[in-house]
């Protein structure tokens, strides 16, 4: 049996949960959570095995090339953040048990047989040109930002596991009574820029898209809206939702345009709309790649700009991001600009439920292609998060060259509205895929941000302040050591150290790409793994267990000890139970210490960790699954207040997202019964900067690094 990858990291949690007598009292109320209420991380290792391989370009060069196995451990220090925070509300997974094909259906239907196959042929020729000092990718392509090598394969195949894991999560669970709502896979390369034939920008297979396709073919899902919040223009994931709608694709071979010989182009060559049915809404940098200043073409930057809704198949709407000075000027602007994407997303799913129940109702039989069968299945909808974290405020300047960004408080605000939308058309289910995020800083604060959000919690502003950022982006250097010396007071730094060794643990495979000198770690770890335990040898109680159950056990091994003795006076100052020095530190000359900022974090800390979980599902809006006699009821009272008219639109262009079901009472079944029905939220919109264009997309190739090749 292979051992568990997230053995270290169990570990580390260990001795976290002894550390911090703050989640140990906590531990009381997490057995009562479901875990429907809990979100679930995807991890890779495989994701690490896509590394840069021309080893004969200089240093400078290396340098540019900012798509590379480090983000994952970026990504991996926010996940950990996240979970100091809400210990009891993750659950990690690993799949590395789990390589995927990319000649499974559900990828060769987004991307058609031929380009799967050469890019597998591609890969595995790369490693002899590689030898001969010869590029490796085609000469059409963009060597600057594009890669290969036979271990990308590995990566690829690991990436198409971890998405398969993580919609197997949030529809099957490890089992049913482990059938999460929520899950975030965190992959690498990411995916929205690759057409339907032709890579772009970093990215060979389009994620969200493979997600969409083995949601559809396992679990029926019938519409999926894609909200999609990273700097750049998802272009490929636009580009085939026009596939999905019968458009043909650019550069379509015979042979795949053969497969689906039931269902002939028109033509005009357009065929008929296939299911599952896609919206793609997206909120992006009009001025970067691949609409870049100076080197965009005027298709790219019409595609960039497209919205149209419930016409010719198609649900696409895009909105720019502007500049803002303030907080409150940014506040304004999501309200008035941004949040336009829910509203869209909103009246897509509106639509969709309306044509599904007419199709019921007609009894309408559906066409059967040489692709699974049109569903004659009730609506089943699906929210996935196009997550890049690439215009965070953290954001390097290199990748972010025209000043617009969003702050960090931003993901916790986007994925928490993105949960409301989920709640309201399905059943709470939201799939968050990794797309970009370049700086250590962007991706730890992005993710650390996202997670809060995925969890339906506020956002501390201090927690994404430039001094939380840096203690935490210091885990990300491959020799980091621990500071010799600490104030006692020093509550930010102590928790960073929590953070860093937690995330540092997350994937044994760190060691071999990421990490120097592995000798000497190895030793370090060994020391370690002695210490946690006490005896050396690794608790096997805490074996398959959750995190919740970890820390569940770990007080009640805790309580055993202690139940002869007397109570033991705890220090209230989380994340620490060590000796530590009030000695000045020398190894970080232009550190200032806050004690201000140290108190109100200590604070945010505190009542967070010692609060009663079961506090959590009262904001969490989870909707448990109506029998059928009442999703019945339901659908004719809908029904009878539904118009005549056959389209639904959003009345007077205003956002209408209710949140009308609440937790109110955690049941001993551990099943969440909803409330009364809470008022709407209405905000308005301006869409004047919108262009209201309905162009076809067709590939042109530009540069995302930012120069000309």
């Amino acid at each position: 049996m292979q051992a568990d990858p997230l053995e270290n990291f169990y570990l580390q949690f260990q001795r976290f949960v002894e550390n911090n007598p703050n989640v140990i009292s906590a531990a009381r109320a997490a057995s009562q959570i479901p875990e429907s209420a809990k979100a679930v991380i995807i991890l890779s290792p495989y994701c690490l095995h896509h590394v840069f391989p021309r080893e004969w370009v200089s240093k400078a060069y290396r340098k540019t090339i900012v798509e590379r196995p480090e983000r994952l451990l970026a990504a991996s220090m926010g996940i950990a953040a996240a979970i100091t925070m809400y210990p009891a509300l993750f659950n990690l997974r690993s799949s590395h048990t789990r390589l995927g094909s990319l000649s499974s259906p559900h990828v060769t239907k987004v991307h058609g047989a031929q380009w799967p196959h050469s890019l597998a042929k591609l890969c595995k020729e790369a490693d002899g040109k590689l030898a001969k000092g010869e590029i490796e990718v085609p000469t059409n392509w963009n060597a600057g930002d594009i890669y290969l090598s036979s271990r990308t394969l590995l990566a690829l195949k690991g990436s198409l596991g971890a998405i398969e894991t993580g919609v197997d999560s949030i529809f099957k669970g490890p089992s049913l009574d482990h059938i999460s709502n929520r899950a975030f896979v965190v992959i690498r390369p990411p995916g929205h820029h690759c057409h339907v034939s032709m890579p772009s920008g970093f990215c060979l297979l389009n994620n969200v898209h493979v997600a969409i396709e083995y949601a559809f073919d396992h679990y029926d899902v019938t519409h999926v809206a894609v909200l999609d919040f990273d700097l750049h223009h998802g272009d490929g994931t636009q580009d085939i939702c026009w596939k999905r709608a019968g458009f043909k694709p650019d550069n379509e071979s015979e042979e795949d345009s053969k497969i689906d010989s039931n269902n002939p182009y028109s033509d005009f060559n357009k065929r008929k709309a296939r299911f599952p049915k896609v919206g793609y809404f997206s909120m992006h940098d009009i001025n970067s790649f691949p609409t870049e200043t100076d080197f965009a073409t005027s298709e790219h930057i019409k595609n960039a700009s497209t919205c149209i809704m419930d016409s010719h198949d198609l649900n696409i709407w895009n909105v720019h991001l502007s500049n803002w000075s303030t907080d409150e000027d940014f506040q304004k602007l999501y309200r008035s600009k941004y949040r336009t994407l829910f509203a869209k997303a909103d009246e897509f799913f509106k639509n969709a439920k309306y044509e599904m129940e007419i199709q019921f109702e007609n009894n309408e039989e559906t066409e059967e292609t040489n692709f699974k069968p049109q569903p004659k299945k009730p609506f089943k909808g699906l929210v996935i998060i196009s997550a890049g974290f690439d215009a965070s405020e953290y954001e390097q300047t290199t990748m972010q060259r025209h000043k617009v960004n969003v702050p960090t408080e931003f993901y916790t605000t986007f994925t928490k509205d993105a949960l409301k939308l989920s709640q309201m058309h399905c059943k709470g289910k939201v799939l968050s895929v990794m797309e970009g995020g370049y700086s250590d800083q962007a991706i730890c604060s992005g993710v650390f941000a996202h997670l809060i959000g995925l969890q339906n919690q506020d956002w501390i502003n201090e927690w994404g302040s430039q001094q939380v950022v840096k203690e935490i982006v210091r885990g990300c250097k491959p020799n980091w050591k621990p500071y010799k010396t600490k104030k006692s007071s020093d509550v930010i730094r102590i928790w960073a150290e929590e953070v860093i060794r937690l995330g540092r643990s997350m994937i044994p495979e760190f060691d071999d790409v990421v990490f120097k000198s592995k000798e000497k770690l190895l030793k370090q770890k060994q020391k370690e793994h002695a210490a946690l335990t006490n005896d050396g040898k690794f608790n096997e109680s805490m074996v398959g267990a959750t995190i919740s159950q970890r820390v569940t056990r770990s007080y009640a091994k805790d309580r055993v000890h202690r139940k002869d003795t007397a109570p033991v006076k705890q220090e209230n100052v989380p994340f620490m139970q060590m000796n530590l020095s009030d000695e000045d530190e020398n190894e970080d000359d232009d550190y200032e210490y806050d004690e201000e900022l140290n108190k109100t974090f200590n604070r945010t800390v505190e009542d967070i960790t010692i609060d009663d979980i079961s506090r959590h599902l009262e904001t969490l809006d989870l909707i448990e699954q109506q029998e059928d006699e009442e999703e019945e009821a339901q659908r004719q009272k809908e029904k009878s207040k539904r118009s005549s008219s056959r389209r639904l639109q959003s009345s007077n262009g205003m956002y209408k997202i209710p949140s009308d079901k609440t937790t109110n009472n955690l049941r001993h079944n551990n099943r969440i019964l909803s409330s009364s029905q809470q008022g709407q939220q209405t905000q308005n919109y301006d869409d004047s900067d919108i262009s209201m264009m309905s162009h076809v997309s067709t590939m042109k190739h530009s540069t995302r690094s930012g120069g000309r090749w």
